[in-house]
């Protein structure tokens, strides 16, 4: 008999944990907290016979740093792959051993093949520990995302998204701007995974671990989404926002410049210039020809990112096909 130890989003883990009940085999779920296993991770605890790990995978792929090592250092996995997602040594402190463990996920030779989602990834593996990386551009189901023309009549509702407890999300600057719009025009939504609305925050509705199937009702139901992270590898509530026909206005990262272009499909604003995002708000509101030219370039860059578009590309990377 074998542990195996898998940490999984919290979303996907009834469904694993049903699917191996399934086929018959034990196990555990327990809550984490803490450091890597912070909250938003479930760590399933799986018991499987020797007889069924005989064999060896043609392809594993690690998608977050502590999954890397395991990877690489399997004598049964032919093909090894690391999906490098966002730079995870920022989510630490200097010193931190977690942040020293992430680092050295970034420097693993052959046979290990790196793979980002954003050229700005690929460009930091590159310069930061000299790590080649293959770019796979991230990509969006449209039809996933209920499409609303919005007329931005009576009172408009704004859409904060992200974990206030992880500074690089930066999530206090954005309740810093909504505090100061008009309180008789406006209506604040936040949404969490992870995460509870600080006592001093304005918030009309929050919408706390939201299922993954039911967030684009949540986009389609709101005008505008302020996004202030100031570290992402590529951003996607934007990309949602825009998929339903909303508007965004967004601090400019690493990752969001990927697709985001001020003035043509949002607004961006510098980080820490409260002043110049309460006005980009009001400008969506009273600007019909910005809105246009917005609407219409949101409308390209979801076509330029349909997974069907990019689907080919990632099957040739992973499977050769």
């Amino acid at each position: 008999m074998k542990l195996i130890i898998a940490i999984v989003q919290d979303e996907d883990a009834s469904r694993l944990v049903n699917q191996l009940m399934k086929a018959g085999i034990g196990v555990t779920k327990l809550a984490t907290t803490g450091g890597f296993l912070r909250a938003g991770n479930t760590t399933l605890l799986i018991g499987v016979d020797d007889a069924k790990l005989q064999g060896t995978l043609d392809l594993a792929v690690a998608t977050m740093w502590n999954t890397a090592e395991f990877v690489e250092q399997s004598s049964k996995i032919r093909k090894k792959k690391y999906l490098v997602q966002n730079f995870e040594v920022g989510f630490y402190p200097p010193g931190s051993p977690y942040r020293i463990a992430t680092s050295a996920t970034y420097r693993m030779r052959s046979p290990m093949e790196y793979v980002t989602i954003s050229k700005w990834c690929q460009n930091w593996l590159r310069e930061e520990y000299h790590t080649e990386a293959v770019y796979l551009p991230n990509g969006i189901d449209p039809s996933f995302y209920p499409k609303r023309g919005r007329d931005l009549q009576g009172k408009i509702r704004i859409l904060i998204e992200g974990d206030c407890s992880a500074e690089h999300k930066n999530v206090d600057e954005s309740f810093r701007i909504v505090e100061q719009l008009d309180l008789e025009k406006f209506e604040i939504w936040y949404m969490s995974y992870n995460g509870n609305p600080k006592s001093w925050y304005r918030v009309d509705r929050f919408l706390h671990r939201v299922p993954y199937e039911k967030t684009p009702e949540v986009y389609a139901a709101c005008d505008i989404l302020l996004k202030t992270s100031l570290l992402e590898s590529f951003s996607y509530p934007p990309l949602e926002m825009m998929a339903s026909g909303g508007y965004v206005v967004a601090v400019p990262n690493g990752g969001n410049l990927e697709y985001l272009k001020d003035g043509e499909n949002c607004i961006l604003y510098p980080q820490g210039n409260l002043a110049e995002a309460k006005a980009a708000i009001e400008r969506i509101l009273t600007d019909a020809e910005l809105r246009k030219k917005l609407d219409t370039g949101a409308e390209e860059t979801v076509k330029e990112r349909n997974w069907k578009r990019i689907e080919p590309q990632i099957l040739e990377q992973y499977l050769g096909k």
